[in-house]
C-alpha cells in the first residue's frame, strides 16, 4: 500500500531544497523589513513569518542530520 504524500519520508535532496527556499524567503523578508516602508501591521506579520521560517529551517536541518 502506497503512503500518502505527507506520510512519505522526505529525501535528503528534497529537505535541502526546502531549506534553501525557506532561507531565500527569510532573506527577502529581512531585506524588505530593512529597506521598505510598510505599515506596522505588515511589519509585525513579516517578523512573525520570519520567526516561523527560522524554526522551520532549524527543524528541517535537524531532520536532515538525523537521516545521516
Amino acid at each position: 500500500m502506497q503512503k500518502k504524500l505527507d506520510e512519505q519520508e522526505k529525501s535528503k535532496e528534497n529537505l535541502k531544497q526546502q531549506i534553501r527556499h525557506t532561507k531565500d524567503r527569510l532573506r527577502d523578508a529581512e531585506y524588505a523589513l530593512e529597506h521598505e516602508e510598510m505599515s506596522p501591521g505588515r511589519r509585525k506579520e513579516l517578523e512573525e513569518k520570519n520567526r516561523h521560517r527560522r524554526k522551520d529551517i532549524w527543524g528541517k536541518t535537524k531532520e536532515l542530520r538525523e537521516e545521516e
